[in-house]
C-alpha cells in the first residue's frame, strides 16, 4: 500500500517515461495519476558489456528516465517523480525483444513453447534528490502449445508490440502454465518492489 506516500505524491507532478498503457494502468491502480512522457532514448546499449540481463535492463530504464528528466528541466512545474521501466524476455543468453513482424512472433513463440523463460523488468525512480535503480525477474513456463494455436494468437495482433511476443495480461495468458515471481514484473512494472521503494523514498 502507498498510504500515506500516495498523498505526498499526488501533491506533485508524476511522470511516466513510457508509452506503455500497461505500465500506466499499473500506476493508476496504485491511486496515482501519472503524466505520460515517452522517452526518446534510442536503447543503443552494448549488451556485451553487461554480465547480467538484470543490470542491462536496469540501465535501459535509467537512461530512459534521464532523457525525460533532462527534457523537462525547463518546465515551470518540475516533476516530483519520474518513473521509467524496461522489460526483456530471456532464455539462457538470448534476449527476445519485440517481434519485427508476424513471422518473427511465430518464430519466438515456437521457441518458448513448452519451456521456461525468464522475464526481467528494470526500473528507475528519479526525484530532485534521489535516484533509485532496481530490477526484478520472474520465471514463466509456457505449456504445450500447438503451431495452430501460436498462429491464431499472432493473428490477434497482440504479440507485435510486446517483448517475447506475448502479453500475459491479455490473450497471451492462455499460453502460460505457471510463473515463479511477481506477475507484474511480466506485465512490465513490479508492483511490490515499486511500492516498497516509493514508501522508503517519501517516508
Amino acid at each position: 500500500m502507498l498510504e500515506p506516500t500516495k498523498q505526498i505524491l499526488q501533491a506533485g507532478r508524476i511522470i511516466l517515461a513510457s508509452g506503455s498503457p500497461r505500465r500506466k494502468e499499473i500506476i493508476e491502480n496504485l491511486g496515482l495519476k501519472p503524466e505520460v512522457v515517452p522517452s526518446t532514448y534510442d536503447e543503443n546499449l552494448d549488451r556485451a558489456k553487461y554480465k547480467s540481463h538484470g543490470d542491462y535492463v536496469k540501465d535501459l530504464a535509467y537512461f530512459k528516465v534521464i532523457e525525460v528528466y533532462d527534457r523537462l528541466k525547463g518546465d515551470e512545474v518540475q516533476p516530483k517523480l519520474v518513473i521509467g521501466a524496461d522489460t526483456i524476455v530471456t532464455m539462457g543468453d538470448v534476449i527476445y525483444g519485440k517481434p519485427t513482424d508476424s513471422n518473427d512472433a511465430i518464430k519466438i513463440l515456437s521457441i518458448l513453447a513448452g519451456k521456461t523463460h525468464t522475464v526481467y523488468t528494470g526500473v528507475c525512480l528519479k526525484t530532485d534528490k534521489d535516484e533509485v535503480k532496481f530490477y526484478e525477474k520472474t520465471d514463466v513456463t509456457f505449456g504445450d502449445i500447438t503451431q495452430a494455436q501460436i498462429e491464431a494468437y499472432v493473428k490477434t495482433g497482440e504479440p507485435l508490440d510486446k517483448a517475447g511476443g506475448y502479453g500475459i495480461q491479455g490473450f497471451g495468458g492462455c499460453l502460460v502454465e505457471k510463473i515463479n515471481g511477481d506477475f507484474f514484473t511480466v506485465m512490465g512494472l513490479p508492483v511490490y518492489m515499486l511500492t516498497k521503494i516509493l514508501n522508503r523514498l517519501y517516508n
